[in-house]
């Protein structure tokens, strides 16, 4: 049967929502303005396509699709551009049956029973470079790697065969200062149970720690945050049950009436160690950075206090000395992005900057090119300050009147140590074209807007997360890998 996406409700309209389905290689990218001679690495990022169209009960958020990974590639002022598919187990078991096997989010009771004894693993929430080897993700299964220059597939990854949970989240952090992964899976003894795996792995790629948890309830675990000293591991208040499953409905669903609970592992403990925090029922899925003060902690992050009011960015504080198990809360931006990121140079340490996609109602949008989108565009990136907090005081990159932000990157300086001097990177949609772009904004001067824009001669899909790799970086790591 030919391939048919008319009329699925996920890609209703056409436009950049629609599945993009081909690889592509763009060598010296067009480019308006000029490419800073000190940004040298790869910009590597993460979309879902779908080579197949999924059930039409399919979970909106779209991440169903298959993982699709695409670099700008940055070297002596140009830039190249490649996209591949992560050529996972599934992916190829449908191109060999030229249709969808797999059914929606999560659930394998929706999947064709031919499929029931290969992987599920999609590869395609987010990508990361440790111990030699570029991971692709998703937080049911394990990782594939991929060559990080060709973007090729080279298999799945189990970290010497030690890692032993079912799963690994798409959400690893990497401690700036020694360099370990501190990774997790949930879910981790299979579907519905409430096992948490936190492993710690170091810079060869090879796990060095490993604890069980319990889970308080069967909610979404999709982020952590690390310190120097604690892991914090939030279930959220989106769970599931066997009788969802087995109802042929995608795994999560909001439930308001459980709590937000955090749990506190310190880095050096085991499961006995682990103190769970306990707030309202809170929709956040990532996390900007977490630091110790003290005997307190302190976690920033985008976070909506409904499933579906607008996003702020919000400190969530934990007293380890006090006897009371909630957590504190306050408002640091009114930002309303549910994406943020940092210089992660800073990752688990005192920090000023972070960096936020935000819908600015108050810039002009042009609904002739951009058609009813104006509630739902991300038209500008914002710095917040940590140290002079206040939505007034923000710095602002507004992309233009037709674009869309996707989420942001901080890149730093070659040769700079200070945080945020560098820029800020991001796939932007442009409606007026229907063509995609990267923007390229000096991170102290972002009123100024881009130094230079990227442009490429097609659309790409919605990325879900992106990373920066410099040149020295994946050379460094590779040599010590081999």
């Amino acid at each position: 049967m030919a391939v048919d996406f008319r009329g699925h409700p996920l890609f209703q309209g056409g436009g950049f929502n629609s599945p993009t389905r081909f690889e592509a290689d763009v060598y010296d990218c067009e480019v308006w303005g000029q490419i800073p001679s000190d940004i040298e690495g790869t910009l590597y990022r993460m979309q879902c396509d779908f080579a197949y169209p999924p059930p039409k009960n399919e979970w909106p958020t779209g991440f169903n699709g298959d993982g699709h990974v695409s670099t700008f590639r940055f070297a002596n002022g140009s830039v190249d551009f490649k996209s591949r598919y992560v050529k996972t187990e599934r992916l190829m078991t449908e191109r060999k049956a030229r249709k969808r096997l797999w059914g929606v989010y999560r659930n394998p009771y929706t999947d064709d029973p031919s499929v029931a004894n290969i992987d599920r693993g999609a590869a395609n929430t987010h990508i990361y470079w440790h111990g030699g080897k570029m991971l692709c993700l998703k937080e049911d299964s394990l990782p594939y790697f991929i060559d990080p220059h060709s973007l090729e597939t080279l298999g799945r990854w189990d970290f010497h065969g030690k890692w032993k949970a079912t799963s690994m989240s798409a959400h690893p952090k990497i401690d700036p200062l020694t360099g370990q992964m501190i990774a997790y899976g949930y879910q981790a003894k299979g579907i519905l149970s409430k096992d948490i795996a936190v492993y710690t792995i170091n810079t060869d790629g090879h796990i060095v720690k490993e604890v069980w948890l319990q889970s308080p309830y069967l909610g979404i675990i999709h982020d952590i945050a690390i310190t120097q000293k604690h892991i914090l591991i939030p279930v959220i208040a989106r769970t599931t049950s066997l009788e969802r499953l087995k109802s042929g409905e995608p795994m999560w669903d909001w439930d308001g009436k459980l709590p937000t609970m955090v749990g506190v592992l310190p880095r050096d403990g085991e499961a006995k160690d682990v103190r769970w925090f306990k707030g309202p029922a809170r929709n956040t899925l990532h996390f900007l950075n977490a630091t110790d003060d003290g005997n307190k902690i302190t976690m920033e992050l985008p976070v909506s206090d409904e499933e579906r009011s607008p996003s702020q960015i919000k400190r969530w504080t934990f007293n380890l000395n006090s006897k009371n198990d909630a957590f504190g809360e306050e408002v640091i931006s009114t930002s309303n992005g549910v994406l943020a990121r940092m210089d992660d140079r800073y990752l688990s340490l005192p920090y000023r900057y972070g960096y936020v996609g935000n819908n600015d109602t108050s810039k002009p949008y042009d609904t002739a090119a951009g058609g009813n989108r104006a509630g739902r565009v991300t038209n500008t990136y914002r710095r917040f300050d940590l140290k002079n907090p206040g939505f007034d005081k923000e710095s602002v990159f507004f992309a233009g009147p037709a674009h869309s932000l996707q989420e942001s990157m901080f890149v730093p300086r070659k040769g700079g140590k200070e945080e945020g001097d560098g820029y800020v990177m991001g796939v932007a949609s442009n409606y007026a074209e229907m063509l995609s772009e990267l923007h390229i904004v000096d991170a102290k001067k972002m009123e100024q807007g881009a130094v230079a824009v990227v442009k490429l001669p097609f659309r790409l899909r919605g990325g879900t997360h992106v990373n920066w790799y410099s040149a020295d970086e994946l050379a460094a790591q590779e040599a010590a890998t081999v």
